[in-house]
């Protein structure tokens, strides 16, 4: 371990000069940040420290924040979802996956800023980095731990005790810089009630599912701060944060619930008492803190269970001796995770009204390009928007439409702005990841089209990728098998031909909440945090291929694990995968000579069950319908393709009928 350390450190040595692929080039649109860079160094003086995390987190560990919370973004001018910086008093630098470097070369503060892309050779880890800043100075390094998860807490300060030093609490320092002018207000959106018909339990009924955990594991008590986690376990939603039905909101709930009434933590304004929930006491938002210190001194609460993704300022109010160790997931992220029938059924009805949006819209561009209409990727995307509004139980859409022309693709998180859209045309791809927030469900789908005649290359890519959404889509697997062992069969056919993409080949997707949910997830990077597949769970299958300046391919359905009609073995269950989404595959990128037969029917079978579908839900909108029949229209097999396999089988039979004359002869003759 110690070794392992050193290497880390002597790695990360070499590349705090920002040399080796951490460099970006300086482009007039990137945002000036070096007034921001210098306040922050002074406050960061002020505070005794010479090296500052910012993460992207709120004080619930979001994925998506709303505009009062994007501090990372304002002092980088970077708005990826995922990113870290990192500032000491003589350098700033921007650590994020291959999914945004192209997005971050584009808006980082080039002039400024060091781009850190995250798992490429040579480019030193985030703490490693740290290892190596500060055993060059004498600095502390400091974050703000409210935003600062437990668990990278605990990583980081493994590492860095090792050199003699450790992370030092802080305020809120880019709070502090950040003009209140310039600053979004925080939400004040009223929070709604997610009626029962929809979630499929009541409050109490989910206050027993989950206190009947906590029971498992010796617990009095938990802290819940994940904002999907309290939405779910108190049916209630909001719309403080951009693209998910959240509100910021903290919880306490008791095991003994019925005695001591959970808590739930709120801000006032923004809910209504006639939508408390039944049995549980609402307070202001800001009390939290006072009530957490209250229930960790409290002598009647023994065992306290929080889950490994709360912030540490929570951890460092809980005594030792009442934590519940080691940290691991929710209950209540588990239990969401798999939807009770109502949920489900919702989850399997919106992905028809979804398809209809999805259908008039491709059926809108292919009359837009046929009429000779110029459209590019965002006024696609505002399109899409009309027709998903027409549907029934609409909300928003759960995320920023990615909507991608030719190269652009290539990018696996491209993010489209009016002012550079780039228009979409009929000698180029064009991928449209979009999904949508229903009372009922949360969707998720991508789908790259081409609306003239594709390159070889692309149909290659294209049927590579969809051979391995297939192959996702069909297996069987025993209970207890965890997603990152399926991984493989989405990359397999793309290993083929050499290809492969830098991302999970799916994540969960919640009931109107988060379009990413864990706990389960189908991707081959280990994750300590990562629970086996489960019946009830909806995830994505999306393999791509992305080929840097030129094309990029993804398809995306969301699937349900279920259970299979297989006998059981040693007690043993099966599960399989239930393909609910209904948008036809590009007909046009199919290279049917690399289809099997087996891959063929399972193609055709879809298609036919989406036209029988669809039809009748798209009558009276000529263009969807064209759209429709020309992309369900049955493949046949390729003539060269099973022509081409006579000679192999002839091969084997004759070779087969020679070996056993040739053992007669033998016989014959001894």
């Amino acid at each position: 371990m110690f070794l392992f350390i050193v290497v880390l450190v002597v790695v990360g040595i070499s590349f705090v000069d920002g040399t080796n692929n951490t460099a970006c080039i300086p482009i007039p649109k990137q945002k000036n940040t070096l007034t921001i860079l210098t306040n922050l160094r002074r406050e960061m003086q002020n505070a005794g420290i010479g090296i500052y995390i910012v993460f992207s987190d709120d004080e619930h560990g979001s994925e998506y924040t709303q505009p009062y919370d994007k501090r990372r973004d304002w002092i980088t001018g970077f708005r990826g979802s995922s990113g870290v910086a990192v500032v000491s008093l003589r350098t700033a630098a921007l650590w994020t996956d291959n999914r945004y470097f192209t997005q971050a070369e584009e808006e980082l503060d080039c002039a400024n800023w060091l781009l850190m892309r995250n798992g490429n050779e040579a480019v030193p880890s985030l703490i490693s980095w740290l290892v190596a800043e500060a055993q060059q100075t004498t600095w502390s390094l400091g974050t703000t731990t409210v935003f600062t998860s437990s668990s990278w807490w605990s990583a980081a300060n493994s590492v860095l005790k090792v050199i003699g030093k450790q992370l030092q609490p802080v305020d809120d320092l880019v709070g502090r810089i950040w003009p209140s002018n310039e600053r979004p207000k925080e939400s004040q959106k009223q929070i709604f009630e997610h009626d029962i018909q929809y979630a499929g339990e009541n409050v109490t009924q989910k206050l027993f599912r989950t206190t009947t955990e906590l029971q498992q594991f010796g617990a009095t008590v938990t802290v819940i701060s994940a904002l999907d986690e309290i939405a779910w376990q108190f049916n209630l939603r909001g719309t403080d944060v951009p693209y998910n039905p959240f509100f910021k909101s903290y919880a306490i709930i008791y095991t003994n619930y019925t005695i001591h009434k959970p808590k739930l933590f709120v801000n006032l304004a923004q809910i209504n008492r006639s939508i408390y929930p039944v049995g549980v006491n609402v307070f202001n938002y800001s009390m939290f803190w006072s009530h957490l210190n209250a229930t960790v001194n409290d002598p009647t609460i023994d065992k306290i269970l929080v889950s490994a993704q709360v912030s540490q300022a929570i951890l460092n109010f809980i005594p030792d001796n009442k934590l519940i160790l080691p940290l691991l997931n929710s209950p209540l992220q588990r239990i969401k995770a798999q939807k009770n029938s109502i949920e489900r059924k919702g989850m399997r009805d919106c992905q028809v009204r979804d398809a209809v949006a999805r259908m008039k819209h491709i059926g809108w561009i292919e009359q837009q390009l046929n009429n000779g209409t110029s459209i590019n990727e965002t006024e696609s995307i505002d399109q899409l928007l009309v027709y998903q509004k027409q549907q029934d139980k609409f909300q928003y859409p759960s995320f920023y439409a990615i909507s991608a022309s030719g190269d652009r693709a290539a990018v696996i998180h491209y993010s489209p702005e009016p002012a550079t859209a780039r228009p979409i045309t009929k000698n180029q791809v064009y991928l449209l990841d979009a999904g949508s927030q229903y009372l009922d469900c949360t969707t998720d789908i991508t789908r790259t089209h081409h609306f003239g005649t594709p390159k070889d290359l692309e149909k290659r890519a294209y049927t590579r990728v969809l051979q391995g959404v297939l192959a996702i889509a069909n297996t069987i697997f025993p209970t207890g098998t965890y997603g990152r062992s399926l991984d493989h069969l989405g990359r397999m056919y793309l290993y083929r031909d050499g290809m492969t993409f830098g991302h999970g080949v799916g994540h969960g997707i919640g009931h109107f909440l988060s379009v990413h949910e864990g706990p389960q997830s189908i991707a081959v990077e280990y994750n300590e945090y990562e629970e086996a597949l489960a019946e009830g769970v909806f995830i994505s299958d999306e393999p791509g291929f992305y080929k840097p300046g030129d094309f990029g391919i993804r398809i995306e359905n969301d699937i349900e694990v279920v259970l299979t009609n297989k006998s059981t073995y040693n007690n043993r269950q099966f599960l399989r995968f239930n393909t609910i989404t209904l948008v036809p595959y590009e007909r046009s990128l199919i290279d049917v000579t690399l289809l099997t037969n087996a891959q063929l029917n399972a193609i055709n079978q879809y298609h036919a069950k989406v036209a029988r579908i669809l039809e009748p839900l798209l009558k009276g909108d000529e263009a969807a319908l064209k759209a429709l029949r020309s992309r369900t229209k049955k493949i046949d097999p390729d003539p060269a393709a099973t022509t081409s396999k006579l000679p192999n089988k002839a091969y084997i039979n004759i070779s087969s009928v020679s070996l056993i004359i040739f053992f007669l002869i033998v016989v014959l003759l001894f």
